[in-house]
């Protein structure tokens, strides 16, 4: 990986400035094998760090090996000349051990490159020919490449496969799903018209969906006790994501209080102690002065508090010196008669309506104020409406040359697809019927067809399809082979019904459409491609078992097909190893035949040009 790294490193300057494609074609291969090594060796290897010569004398800390990586794959993004003073010079792992890359830069200081600027002759103004747009795609194709290994790292590395299987890469939700205002089950112009859902691009690269759904809970509402969620689906270079937040305005239901303590402890009020004999008061019969009682068990638990003249509590005291009977009854009178007033105010309040104190009550949740407020309330969170944002964040208008553009990017498979088709040759067929009427082969044919990939039920498969129905008119299971980069469907022909003319017929032209032929034959004789009539099948790889249990492998393919390995023309191959490289050359053949394709483009520069 070290020797991968510093190779791209050391060409890069020469392959930026070189007017031959095949020279930027050159770097894209070695990224791309760069992230199949990735995506292949364990995360520890990619951690651990990088020990050179170099890197020890003037970096004591070492940096891990996927440091190394995205430092590259930043000098192919940015150019050659971002760890260098001159453009020309030659980069070497002592350059990408610069200070000035930082892998925390803020996301918010991340700016997208400028590809090179090229300038089209006057006489053509603004057309652009074929060979312009060849030119144009030349000068992106490193830049782009480089991003989107960056980017399938940061999404993948460390996460694939994921619990749904090697099939499923990327989200299928769209924004007709789950959404209130949309009856129909497609991507259409009804689902433009919803209130509750906004599209923006960020960075002139990424589309972002807001749409705002019905919360998830039993009651309506979702478990912090917001009214609705909030869906995003974003869609960049690297794939389609998506994601469903809600508001939290406190814990979940069922979690526990901090420390394991009853929540209820925490209101209530704190148990005093009381010490001393206590009288039952359980036997007071009702019309007993209870008053009395407890002064009375006052004053015998408590003697502190009798009066100094050491008389009960509940007996009255006697008279102030000097008072005489009728000082006393004139204060009895004036604190009746202020007692009276008392009572008459009291009623006179409690008969005026605006004296009265009314209970305070919880006040009910409040309905959004729109269909999208909670979208609105999580962008505000996520500071995307702050003044700053506003140059990268952008609404997108709704109409149908958006919709379109939807539905043709979500149609685009996220990974390299191939579809290859393999034929099964017994002993003394040597024509079309007999051929494609096999609906079982040899054990050794049926394990090497199990080898390939593991079996999918078509019905259910969420992967790519590569044509066959899902309703068993092609078969009911198929072999199926992915990767986080690649994804290979067989169409096996003993997989698929021959029990009709019309099946033999839809068979044959599932197999024949196909680019890329796996022909096993136990005949005999050598095979004809005339045997298998079709405008297609630029490459057959055929296989002939041997009495050694080896298998030689012949390989035809049309003239203008380019080189492809790993296995060639003449190989021999053992049993354990066939599957494998038999699968890998069919992928590398598959990738031969389309780079033939005018103006073919790879699945992430498809995206960016979106």
């Amino acid at each position: 990986m070290q020797i991968l790294v510093a190779t791209i490193a050391f060409l890069l300057p020469s392959a930026e400035y070189s007017s031959v494609e095949i020279d930027k074609k050159f770097i894209v291969s070695l990224l791309l094998c760069l992230l199949e090594w990735c995506m292949a060796l364990p995360v520890n290897a990619l951690l651990h760090p990088v020990s050179t010569v170099v890197l020890e004398e003037q970096h004591p800390s070492r940096a891990p090996l996927l440091d190394y990586i995205y430092r590259v794959l930043h000098c192919c993004v940015c150019g050659s000349s971002t760890y260098t003073q001159q453009s020309h010079y030659t980069l070497t792992l002592a350059d990408l051990s610069s200070t000035d890359y930082d892998p925390f830069l803020p996301l918010a200081n991340v700016k997208s490159s400028e590809p090179v600027q090229y300038h089209l002759s006057a006489e053509l103004g603004n057309l652009l020919t074929v060979e312009d747009e060849k030119r144009r795609r030349s000068v992106e194709l490193i830049p782009l490449t480089a991003r989107m290994v960056m980017a399938h790292l940061v999404n993948h590395l460390g996460h694939y496969p994921l619990s749904g299987g090697p099939a499923m890469l990327h989200s299928l939700v769209s924004e007709n799903h789950d959404n209130a205002h949309v009856e129909g089950t497609e991507l259409s112009s009804e689902v433009f018209r919803s209130p509750n859902l906004q599209l923006f691009v960020f960075n002139e690269s990424t589309l972002i969906s807001y749409l705002q759904t019905p919360a998830e809970g039993p009651d309506g509402t979702s478990p912090g006790g917001a009214l609705s969620d909030v869906r995003v689906i974003v869609r960049d270079i690297s794939g389609k994501y998506s994601w469903d937040g809600k508001v939290l305005y406190g814990p979940l239901e069922g979690s526990l209080a901090p420390n394991g303590r009853n929540p209820s402890f925490l209101i209530s009020g704190w148990h005093h102690h009381t010490f001393g004999p206590q009288k039952d008061f359980s036997q007071i019969e009702e019309g007993d002065d209870v008053l009395d009682k407890l002064l009375e068990n006052i004053g015998h638990t408590s003697p502190e508090c009798l009066l100094p003249s050491q008389v009960n509590l509940n007996e009255p005291s006697p008279p102030p010196c000097g008072m005489n009977c009728d000082q006393e009854k004139e204060i009895i009178e004036v604190i009746l008669r202020q007692s009276a007033q008392e009572d008459e105010y009291i009623q006179r309040c409690n008969s005026d309506s605006a004296m009265k104190v009314t209970s305070q009550e919880k006040p009910s949740p409040v309905e959004p104020r729109g269909p999208f407020y909670f979208c609105r309330l999580l962008l505000d969170d996520l500071g995307m409406n702050s003044w700053d944002r506003r140059k990268n964040f952008h609404i997108l208008k709704k109409n149908s040359k958006l919709l379109r553009e939807l539905k043709n990017l979500d149609s685009r498979q996220c990974r390299e697809t191939h579809k290859i088709a393999v034929f099964y040759i017994a002993e003394g067929q040597e024509d079309k019927c007999s051929i494609l009427s096999n609906e079982r082969g040899s054990q050794a044919y049926e394990d090497f067809v199990a080898g390939l990939g593991w079996e999918v039920d078509l019905s259910t498969h969420c992967g790519f399809m590569g044509g066959l129905q899902r309703n068993g008119s092609t078969g009911q299971t198929a072999p199926y082979y992915a990767t986080s980069t690649v994804e290979v469907i067989f169409h096996v022909s003993t997989r698929m019904p021959s029990d009709s003319d019309d099946s033999l017929t839809k068979k044959l032209r599932h197999l024949g459409n196909d680019e890329v032929h796996i022909v096993w034959s136990e005949h005999s004789r050598d095979y004809r491609r005339g045997i298998i009539p079709t405008a297609f099948g630029d490459v057959s790889i055929i296989i002939y078992p041997m009495k050694n249990h080896m298998f030689f492998i012949t390989i035809t393919k049309k003239p203008e097909v380019p080189f492809f390995g790993p296995l060639f023309d003449g190989a021999i191959v053992n049993g354990k190893l066939l599957p494998s490289l038999i699968c890998a050359t069919c992928i590398n053949a598959s990738r031969a035949v389309k780079c033939l394709i005018p103006l073919y483009q790879s699945l992430y520069l498809f995206a960016v040009n979106m």
